[in-house]
């Protein structure tokens, strides 16, 4: 009623505007034929009108009440008049054409999704056959050769994995399943899966964890965010880092897995941006080609399994990454 009210000042104003003219012409009138209107004639002149016009408010604000309440289901009240009805037609077709521009951005989302998806399966196995040929071939080439041609095999399968996975994020509540496992042994088949990573560039593990630890997560999801942690421990490790630390602390309710380096670190000035989609930073840039998107998707896949991923990092110290597991994570996934 207020809002509406104060849309009618404009009319409300002509309204008693037009009424004091009259008044004051049917004075002057009056008063030329020596017989001015009295007081009670005056105010009777403005009670009367102004009770139609509060009358004719009323029944407009009838009308229109639907356009003053606030609209949940977001349908469009019945018009009553030309004007709003000719606004409705226009929103309706706006809507319709909106809808229809959606459909079809989801037909060619859904058909990027299954190119990508295909694709990176058609490539997978080329870099599957390419290592094992590599690996029939060892004796025949050089050392430094064969461990060039597995570094570059590695980043393309993990290429691969990162558009692999980012395609898949897009529909992941259709495609995670979370059980209980054993954080340690994860841990260990992953880093088993690092084991020429390692070596090559003289840097190894150190697990420091029971082996009674039992984390509710996907198996799936996790393992591609410990890919690209370790991935970018090894990446950024220095001549003298030997170790990459992992241990786990256990609080009431929690469990942390922690990850830790002794690499570059990253730069104060890009801590807080490293999970920006596309962000490399001075570190992306200054040793090897980065897409600045691991992190990016560990963040995301974190937070859509209930997990809490947090890196904290000092330039040429190291890195630190945390995940944190909680015990009531069943209850709190979130859909992205």
């Amino acid at each position: 009623m207020k809002q509406f009210l104060k849309d009618e000042i404009p009319l409300i104003l002509f309204f008693y505007s037009q009424c004091v003219l009259i008044i004051g012409v049917a004075q002057i009138a009056s008063m030329i034929a020596d017989n001015p209107l009295g007081a009670d004639i005056i105010i009777y002149l403005f009670v009367l009108p102004t009770s139609c016009l509060i009358i004719f408010l009323s029944f407009r604000y009838y009308k229109f009440r639907a356009f003053y309440t606030k609209n949940q289901s977001g349908v469009f009240p019945d018009p009553p008049n030309q004007m709003l009805e000719n606004i409705k037609s226009q929103r309706d077709q706006e809507t319709s054409d909106y809808a229809a521009e959606i459909e079809q951005l989801k037909q060619q989302k859904q058909l990027e999704f299954n190119f990508i998806q295909q694709w990176v399966h058609q490539m997978k196995t080329p870099v599957s056959v390419m290592h094992l040929t590599l690996q029939k071939d060892k004796l025949a080439v050089s050392e430094a050769f064969y461990h060039s041609m597995q570094e570059e095999l590695e980043q393309l399968q993990q290429g691969l994995d990162l558009a692999l996975y980012q395609s898949r994020l897009q529909k992941f509540d259709r495609d995670f399943h979370v059980d209980k496992m054993n954080l340690k042994d994860m841990v260990k088949e992953v880093i088993s899966d690092f084991k020429s990573s390692f070596i090559r560039n003289q840097v190894f593990p150190s697990v420091s964890m029971d082996e009674h630890i039992i984390v509710v997560t996907d198996s799936k999801w996790l393992r591609f965010v410990l890919n690209q942690i370790i991935s970018n421990a090894i990446k950024y490790s220095k001549e003298d880092s030997d170790k990459i630390y992992f241990s786990v602390l256990e609080n009431p309710g929690k469990v942390q897995l922690v990850i830790r380096d002794t690499g570059h670190g990253i730069p104060s000035q890009d801590v807080h941006r490293i999970f920006d989609p596309f962000f490399t930073g001075i570190n992306g840039r200054s040793f090897r080609e980065s897409t600045g998107m691991g992190l990016h998707l560990s963040k995301q896949i974190c937070d859509a399994l209930g997990h809490d991923l947090n890196v904290t990092s000092q330039r040429n110290i190291g890195t630190t990454v945390t995940i944190e597991f909680s015990s009531t994570e069943t209850n709190n996934l979130t859909k992205l």
